[in-house]
Order: structure tokens, then C-alpha cells, then sequence
């Protein structure tokens, strides 16, 4: 390591009567220098290590997948792989066709079941307005009746009336008879 200046100035005023040393520091440094020569060829060393230990492995990494990509290949171009991957197909086409005749036949009843709940509450509209219409027609024909005998009860007092005013004329000319008679 260098000395620093300001030592060197400060011992010069301590010490007046003495003289700095001349400076061996040239041995020092170079001291110095070469440890930093072998600290930075060290360096270099332990990364080119590093390097190349990453080389190793980039290249074991390349050789590993050219081996999977490989045996990849080989097993997808293989009879095995492929009716492994038919059945696969034909398990998962199956399942699905199953769910959705599921599915057709839950909507299949259900609409069966709205029909029917239609068709019943059709019916049991149609019975409704059949007992209105059936006591609207009882209603009309008691109000009838009602009319045709208070009519019927009419025509009679009516009948009677004439009757009785038939009998009085006939009471008066008889009496005009016996009186011009």
C-alpha cells in the first residue's frame, strides 16, 4: 500500500532534524502491484472457472434435452402412443356424449313436466270457466223463470181485469137492455 502524503507531512513537522526516508516504497509497491497482478489473474481464473463451469452445464442442459426431445419423439411416433391416445380420445368423447345425453334428458323432462303443468292448469282453467259459464246459464234461467212468471202473473190479473171489465160492460147494457126494455 502507498504511504499517504499527509504522514509524511505530518512526521516532517514532528521531526524537524529528521529527513524523510527516501522512499524504498518502490519495492512496496510493486509488491503490491504484483499482488494485485495475481489477485486479478486469480480473479480471471476463478471466472473463466465459473465460465466454463457454466459452459458444462449449458452444454449438459443442451445434451439432456436433445435426450428428452428424442426419446420424445421416439415414444410419440410409437403404435403404443398412438392407440393410448385413441382410447384417451375415445374415453373422452364418450364421457362427453354422456353428458350431454344427460342433458337432453333432463331438458327432455323438464319440458314434459311443463307441458304437462300447462296442459293442467289449461284444464283447470277450462273447468273454471266451465262452472262461471255453467252458473252464469243457472242465473240467466232463474232470472227468466222469474220473468216469465211475474209475466204469467201479470197476464192474469191482466185476464182478470178484462174479465172484470167484460162483465161490467156486459152488467151495463144488460141494465141498458132492461131499461129501454
Amino acid at each position: 500500500m502507498a504511504r499517504s502524503r499527509s504522514r509524511d507531512r505530518k512526521r516532517d513537522k514532528r521531526s524537524p532534524d529528521k529527513k524523510p526516508k527516501e522512499r524504498l516504497d518502490k519495492g512496496r509497491r510493486s509488491r503490491s502491484r504484483s499482488r494485485r497482478k495475481r489477485r486479478d489473474e486469480k480473479d480471471r481464473h476463478e471466472k473463466s472457472q465459473h465460465e466454463i463451469e457454466i459452459e458444462e452445464r449449458e452444454q449438459q442442459a443442451k445434451r439432456i434435452e436433445m435426450e428428452v426431445q428424442k426419446r420424445l419423439q421416439e415414444r410419440i411416433n410409437s403404435k403404443e402412443f398412438e392407440t393410448t391416445m385413441k382410447e384417451k380420445e375415445k374415453a373422452e368423447l364418450d364421457r362427453h356424449f354422456s353428458l350431454i345425453l344427460v342433458e337432453i334428458e333432463m331438458k327432455k323432462k323438464k319440458l314434459i313436466e311443463d307441458f304437462r303443468t300447462e296442459r293442467d292448469q289449461e284444464e283447470q282453467s277450462k273447468q273454471e270457466l266451465e262452472n262461471i259459464i255453467r252458473a252464469n246459464q243457472k242465473r240467466v234461467q232463474e232470472q227468466q223463470q222469474k220473468v216469465a212468471e211475474q209475466m204469467g202473473s201479470q197476464a192474469e190479473s191482466l185476464l182478470r181485469e178484462r174479465d172484470l171489465i167484460q162483465k161490467r160492460q156486459e152488467m151495463r147494457r144488460k141494465k141498458a137492455l132492461q131499461m129501454v126494455t
